[in-house]
């Protein structure tokens, strides 16, 4: 690899993805692996809409572009992010990347760069200090003490990034909490079903399967709970507004 392109790798992951790793990501992929050093990132998908393979990318990334770094990925369950670090195995082998230390938990390259399978509780995760990745996947999932544990570790390492990614679960979740807020220090990336990553005829049949409710949660990332009451959430909201009495014309 020239001098030139190990620098254009570093700056712009995408780039690498597509000519590193052979794959051409979408375009809400780009916008999130390009996010800023130090960005907060809320990324809301469907099912099988790649997010978890998003993140994979990432922390590869910064796993060899980042010497010494260190990424954590926390799921609900500790398999699952296993799962994640195994992944991120496969892409650093076949970018070319060698390892010190790797087991199902952790990897640990050459360069001293590691990526860690966190608990899905937050009892053995605090303490940490992150200077690459914190990912809260099915962030949704997540019991609001772990996600709360999450962000500190960052604390003394402002350039880290702090993505959540999940597909919608309820209006009261941890993820929701940030997809619904008002707060400006949050990236919100959407890759649901009406971004057209999906093929109609396979839309039509999870709809058929799944019943309305569940499809809308599963697909569009609208959260569950207005089944439960013949009022939409959206008919809630617009009754607590205030409204205004119309003047009559004259």
């Amino acid at each position: 690899m020239s001098p030139e392109r190990e620098i254009a790798y570093r700056l712009d992951p995408a780039l690498w993805i597509k000519e590193v790793l052979g794959v051409q990501p979408r375009r809400w992929q780009e916008d999130f692996l390009r996010a800023p050093l130090g960005a907060q990132i809320a990324a809301l998908t469907g099912r099988q809409a790649g997010k978890s393979t998003t993140a994979v990318w990432a922390m590869s990334h910064a796993a060899i572009f980042e010497p010494g770094s260190l990424s954590v990925v926390a799921c609900p369950a500790q398999r699952q992010s296993a799962e994640t670090v195994r992944r991120v195995r496969e892409a650093v082998l076949k970018a070319g990347g060698t390892f010190r230390h790797d087991n199902v938990f952790a990897v640990e390259l050459d360069n001293g760069s590691r990526v860690l399978a966190l608990p899905g509780s937050d009892d053995s995760v605090r303490g940490l200090t992150v200077d690459a990745w914190i990912v809260a996947d099915e962030a949704a999932r997540l019991s609001p003490d772990l996600v709360a544990a999450l962000r500190p570790m960052r604390a003394q390492k402002p350039d880290a990034r702090l993505a959540m990614l999940s597909t919608a679960w309820t209006r009261s979740d941890p993820f929701w909490k940030v997809w619904g807020s008002e707060d400006p220090h949050w990236i919100r990336i959407r890759a649901t079903a009406d971004i057209g990553i999906y093929h109609p005829l396979f839309l039509e049949q999870e709809r058929a399967a799944l019943g309305e409710h569940a499809f809308n949660r599963e697909y569009l990332g609208i959260p569950g709970g207005a089944q439960a009451s013949p009022f939409t959430w959206e008919l809630f909201e617009t009754a607590m507004q205030i409204h205004v009495p119309r003047v009559p014309e004259h």
